[in-house]
C-alpha cells in the first residue's frame, strides 16, 4: 500500500496566515512528508475562491518540491487540462518530469467549476471530450517527434514539443472519475490509472465502479497489477480518540463550510444542502469511515475498512484543512508515519 501527502487547502487568512506563510508552511509539510517516508506528494488545482485557489499552478509548487525532495514521486490532483492549451500542459510538465529526475505523477481532470472555465474564456459543458482528447494530444507530444492531430476540438501540424519527459515512453497518467460509468470506463480503456474520491459518497457505493474500471482495463488488455487505483481521505491522528476530536473537529466543521459554499454554487444542489450538512459532520463522517479521525488504532482500522471495502493501491492522505496549525499538521503526520502506516504496510488491493 502507497501512502500520499495530499494538499488540498481550504485557506483560512485569520489562521493560516498571508500568502507567504502558508506556502512556507506548504513546504515544510512537504519536507516532512519526505523525511517521515510518504511516498508520493499530491496538489491540486483551483482558482480564485477560498477553496483551493491558493493553488492555482500544481506545476509551480511541484517544481519547487522537486528541487527539495529527492525520493516523493510529485503528482498532480489534479491539472484541470480542459482549461489550459494541451500543448501547454505537456511542455510544463515534461519539465516538471526532468527537474524531479523522473518522480512526476501526472494527474488530470476536468474539475468542479464552471466559474473557473468561464473566467478562463473556456467551454464547462465540453470540458469532459476535451479532456480526453487533450490527453491524447499530451501523449503524443511527450512520445513523437511531429504532432499530427486532427480532432474534433485540437488540430495540430508538424509540431515538435520539446523537452521530451524523462520518464519513457512518458509519465503515468491519473485520471479523475466519480460517478459516471462512462468515464470510469474510458480510464480504463485507455490504460490511464484511476483516481477517485469515495468519500464524497460512499466507500461501498464507490467500489462497484472501481470494478466497472477494473474490468474495462483488463478487456483492454492492461495488467491491473501495473495500475494504481488512487483515493483521497481527510486525516488527523490523535494521541487518542478524545485528543483527535478536541484538535480537529473545529477545522473540519470549518472545511464543512467551504464545502457547502461549492454547494450553494449549484442552484440544482442547494436543496440537498441540510442532507449534505449532516454527512460532513464529523462523527457520520468517522461511522462511515470517510473521515480518518481518532487515535492511531482508530485510524488503522479506518484505513483498513477503506481498503477492505474500496479496494485502492494508494491513499492519498489530507492532513492541512480549515485553518489547522502547523503544529497539529506536523504532529498527526508524525503519529501516521511512527504508529499508522507500519501497521498497513502488508495490505493492499482486497
Amino acid at each position: 500500500m502507497k501512502f500520499g501527502y495530499y494538499l488540498l487547502n481550504t485557506y483560512v487568512p485569520e489562521l493560516d496566515g498571508d500568502s507567504r506563510e502558508l506556502y512556507a508552511r506548504w513546504l515544510e509539510q512537504i519536507d516532512a512528508a519526505e523525511s517521515m517516508g510518504f511516498d508520493s506528494l499530491w496538489v491540486t488545482e483551483h482558482h480564485f475562491r477560498l477553496f483551493g485557489g491558493m493553488m492555482p499552478s500544481p506545476q509551480m509548487l511541484l517544481s519547487a518540491a522537486s528541487q527539495r525532495t529527492r525520493r516523493l514521486r510529485l503528482g498532480s490532483a489534479v491539472s484541470l487540462v480542459p482549461m489550459h492549451h494541451p500543448l501547454q500542459i505537456a511542455e510544463d510538465y515534461a519539465m516538471l518530469d526532468l527537474l524531479s529526475g523522473g518522480r512526476l505523477l501526472f494527474g488530470a481532470g476536468r474539475g468542479m467549476s464552471p466559474h473557473e472555465y468561464e473566467v478562463y474564456g473556456q467551454d464547462w459543458p465540453t470540458a469532459q471530450p476535451r479532456l480526453v482528447e487533450a490527453l491524447d494530444v499530451i501523449r503524443m507530444a511527450w512520445t513523437e517527434e511531429s504532432v499530427e492531430w486532427d480532432g474534433e476540438y485540437f488540430s495540430y501540424h508538424g509540431m515538435t514539443v520539446r523537452p521530451r519527459p524523462h520518464q519513457q515512453p512518458h509519465p503515468p497518467v491519473y485520471v479523475t472519475a466519480n460517478r459516471d460509468l462512462d468515464n470510469f470506463r474510458m480510464i480504463g480503456r485507455n490504460g490511464y490509472h484511476l483516481m477517485t474520491l469515495p468519500w464524497i459518497g460512499s466507500n461501498a457505493e464507490q467500489r462497484p465502479r472501481i470494478e466497472v474500471y477494473l474490468e474495462t482495463l483488463r478487456e483492454a488488455g492492461y495488467s491491473e497489477e501495473d495500475h494504481d487505483v488512487f483515493v483521497m481521505y481527510p486525516i488527523y491522528v490523535g494521541e487518542d480518540d478524545a485528543q483527535a476530536r478536541a484538535e480537529v473537529e473545529d477545522a473540519w466543521h470549518r472545511w464543512r463550510e467551504f464545502a457547502l459554499d461549492e454547494v450553494r454554487l449549484d442552484p440544482a444542489r442547494v436543496p440537498l444542502l441540510d442532507k449534505i450538512y449532516a454527512r460532513l459532520g464529523y462523527d457520520a463522517m468517522i461511522q462511515d469511515n470517510r473521515g480518518v479521525f481518532g487515535g492511531p488504532d482508530t485510524c488503522i482500522e479506518h484505513l483498513r475498512s477503506i481498503i477492505d471495502v474500496v479496494g485502492p493501491t494508494h491513499i492519498g492522505l489530507c492532513f492541512h484543512f480549515g485553518g489547522l496549525k502547523q503544529d497539529k499538521v506536523l504532529a498527526s503526520m508524525e503519529r501516521f508515519s511512527r504508529h499508522v502506516a507500519p501497521a498497513l504496510q502488508d495490505t493492499g488491493r482486497a
